[in-house]
This record gives structure tokens, sequence and C-alpha cells, in this order.
């Protein structure tokens, strides 16, 4: 279902296929949305005038200023990355920092970008068979936890924005992976995988968090060992939401 602001758009300009020739993109590839893009609001606010916060506001606020509590606490979330080559240690490293960020009274939650296909669920069981038969979104729910699987299908895959977007308010998420995204990261570099540097090939990398000295670092370096240093550098550096969305649509 085509949400309002998305529709908004496409009623401003008078059409799907006018819309994406004001911003330069295909035709099918914005039949596709169900909203715009993280990445595309200000180029579709630019095409029709529309304000970014009306285009969506779950990102920008209401155009009156009047956001819901929801969207006030989404707009003060954080956001910073942890990137590295395979093997560094980042999934091992975010289990030690949570603990320590939520000691320090910080709501803490986490996305990892997974390769292609990845799978939670099971062949055989009732919410794998309903995925099967063609369902969207199937919820699992019980007494613990609760979990929305959505499949994709001919969809679009979701950006670090949007994907964010679904969850509930925190003061901080831990990104790993989504490395090419313009968000502020910390380099995990561990010797023993042989690999070079990320940094400083990429600009959004601020600091890295190593097992031996780097001497040619242009940004911060820290102990990856210290914990609390790495949470420290997390702190300093994490990014708004709002400001990622800036960023990424350049």
């Amino acid at each position: 279902m085509t949400n309002r602001g998305l529709q908004e758009a496409i009623r401003a300009v008078g059409g799907v296929t006018e819309l994406a020739r004001r911003i330069g993109i295909s035709q099918p590839s914005v039949s596709n949305w169900a909203r715009i893009p993280a990445d595309r609001v200000i180029a579709v606010e630019a095409a029709t005038g529309i304000d970014r916060a009306i285009l969506r506001p779950d990102l920008y606020g209401s155009a009156e200023g009047t956001a819901t509590a929801q969207n006030e606490d989404k707009a003060n979330m954080r956001i910073i990355g942890l990137a590295g080559w395979s093997g560094s240690g980042k999934t091992t490293l975010i289990t030690k920092l949570v603990p320590v960020l939520k000691a320090r009274g910080l709501r803490v939650s986490t996305l990892k970008h997974a390769h292609h296909g990845f799978d939670l669920d099971r062949p055989g069981k009732d919410s794998f068979r309903h995925r099967e038969a063609g369902a969207t979104e199937v919820i699992v729910s019980s007494a613990s936890r609760w979990a929305i699987l959505h499949e994709l299908r001919d969809e679009a895959e979701w950006n670090l924005l949007d994907l964010i977007e679904k969850m509930s308010p925190v003061d901080l998420v831990l990104v790993e992976g989504f490395k090419r995204d313009a968000f502020p990261k910390i380099e995990i570099h561990r010797a023993e995988n042989g690999k070079p540097l990320i940094h400083p090939e990429d600009p959004y990398i601020i600091a890295i968090a190593a097992d031996v000295a780097v001497p040619q670092a242009k940004v911060p370096v820290v102990d990856l060992n210290d914990v609390e240093a790495v949470a420290d550098l997390l702190l300093d550096h994490a990014a708004t939401l709002g400001d990622v969305a800036r960023a990424m649509a350049g």
C-alpha cells in the first residue's frame, strides 16, 4: 500500500511516470515503492515542492513541528557502525559493547546486514509454510518475544534508514555491515587477518579499534580490547537519524 507522502508526491506532478522523470530514475522503480526511500527524499522534495516532513514524517517530523512522541524519540536516536573485514571480530566486539553501554544507562539495539538469502526460519515450521504459501509478512509471537518475517519478493532491498525506521526508539543503534553507506563508522582491524585498512578510502571511518599500532592512521586509534574506550568513541561520534538521512541524500 502506497503511503500518504508518496501519494502526495505522485499527485503533485500528475503521475508516477512524471515523478520518475523529474528525479531521473525509471518509472518501474517508482512504481515498486511503498514509500519514498530515505535517500530519495531530498530529490523528491526538490521535484515536487512538497516539504520533506510531509514526504517522510517518520524521519523529519511533521511540517508544523508537532511530531508525535515516538517520532521525537526516533529523531533523537543515534547511529554508528562497526566496519571491518570478515574475521576482524565485529560481532564479538558488539556482544561486549552492548552490556557496557547498557550499564551506562543507554537503550541499545543492533542492526546487521546479512548475505543474500539468509533465513531465520526452517522448512516444515508453520511460519515457513505461511511464507511459502505467499504471505508478505508473518508474525510469530510468544510470551518471551515476537518477530516479523518480511518477504521482499519483487520489492527492492530496504536501505539502512528504512530498516531503522522499523525499529522501536532507543538511544543508540549499532550497525554491522552497510559499509558503503554514508554514516559514521569505527573500523575494526585485526592484524592476523592480513587485510589492508578500509581507512582512509572510506571518509566515514571516524576512528579505528585495532590490536596493533596503526601509525599511518589519520583518525583516532584505540586498543581493540579496551571495550570502555571503544564505547567512548561510539558515543562521541554517533550521528542522529536526521544527520544520516541528510548525508545519504547527498
